[in-house]
């Protein structure tokens, strides 16, 4: 099980250098899961038990000619304790997340580097596989970024929105998780042109409480 495991992990990270993604698909699947788990979130937030944490985290990932470095603040998690729609294997937990970036472009007529901040609450899927805990996550969250353009993108708007769907393995206490994400950042074409950006990644998180 562990083999497979490790197996289909590096698939999903040698997808991380080839972009044979179709991101119009992609992009829609991701906007989709976000809503779906924000609505399931708050159809049982009564159920859901809150508790301060401090989790750290850094991600390396690249879009087809940007490469972004960001640092991710995760200082709550709220665990749906309750029966509910999910097979009882399954946990969910909802985690208030500040993600801060540093955007880089090596070419374009644009600015060559980007900051951007966003709050983004991710939901978080996890099943014990073995000794270790596998996990699916989704977030959607307001952002802000300090250039509307940046190498060939014109993004029209500081104010955009970012949503990610990652793939996760960890110990069964979550000390440690490494993880494979997808990150697109838009303003949902509240202001034209709307060139999204998005980032395949590489990330590691640590619990530290």
């Amino acid at each position: 099980m562990k083999k497979s495991l490790s197996a289909a992990f590096l698939s999903l990270v040698a997808a991380q250098s080839s972009f044979a993604i179709d991101n119009d698909t992609l992009k829609s699947t991701v906007v989709a899961a976000g809503i779906l788990t924000n609505s399931f979130a708050i159809f049982h937030r009564n159920s859901l038990g809150c508790k301060p944490t401090q989790q750290f985290g850094y991600q390396a990932a690249k879009d087809e000619e940007l490469s972004s470095h960001s640092l991710n603040f995760s200082p709550m998690a709220c665990k749906l304790g309750a029966a509910s729609l999910l097979p009882p294997s399954m946990t969910f937990e909802v985690l208030p997340t500040v993600l801060g970036s540093v955007w880089n472009a090596d070419s374009g007529p644009y600015a060559k580097q980007a900051f951007s901040l966003a709050l983004i609450p991710i939901g978080r899927y996890g099943l014990q596989v073995g000794s270790a805990m596998v996990d699916f996550s989704v977030g959607l969250g307001p952002t802000l970024v300090s250039e509307t353009d940046i190498g060939t993108r014109q993004k029209s708007t500081n104010f955009q929105f970012t949503d990610e769907m990652g793939i996760g393995i960890s110990d069964l206490n979550q000390r440690a998780r490494l993880a494979f994400t997808y990150r697109h950042v838009s303003n949902a074409d509240i202001k034209l042109p709307n060139n999204g950006v998005n980032f395949l990644g590489l990330g590691l998180t640590l619990k530290v409480d």
